[in-house]
């Protein structure tokens, strides 16, 4: 018997990699559902994972922009994206069948 430890990031990366294939070969044989359907399933499926409320952990989703992203769009009059903004501090799937604000 092995001693338990922590998984290693490739070993995390392959089960959800893995979780992921299964999501979508699952959403791709159920049969009488449209192609918008089973894609919304599939992004359904995939929030779910993220949330944490499946098999795996959750997962966080951080904005990671470019280091010159902000100057750019401020010359442009845009607005830009802070780095390290955590975007699903709540339950992504519950959110994804609301109208948007």
């Amino acid at each position: 018997m092995t001693t338990p430890r922590a998984y290693t990031v490739e070993e995390v990366r392959e089960q959800f990699l893995a979780h992921i294939r299964q999501t979508a070969a699952y959403w791709a044989n159920l049969p009488d559902l449209s192609s918008k359907d089973r894609c919304d399933g599939v992004a359904f499926s995939i929030l779910n994972v993220l949330d944490g409320s499946t098999m795996l952990p959750a997962f966080n989703l951080t904005v990671a922009p470019h280091p010159e992203d902000k100057d750019y769009h401020i010359k442009n009059g845009a607005n830009w994206y802070a780095p390290d903004m955590l975007i699903n501090d709540c339950m992504l799937h519950e959110e994804f069948y609301k109208e948007p604000k």
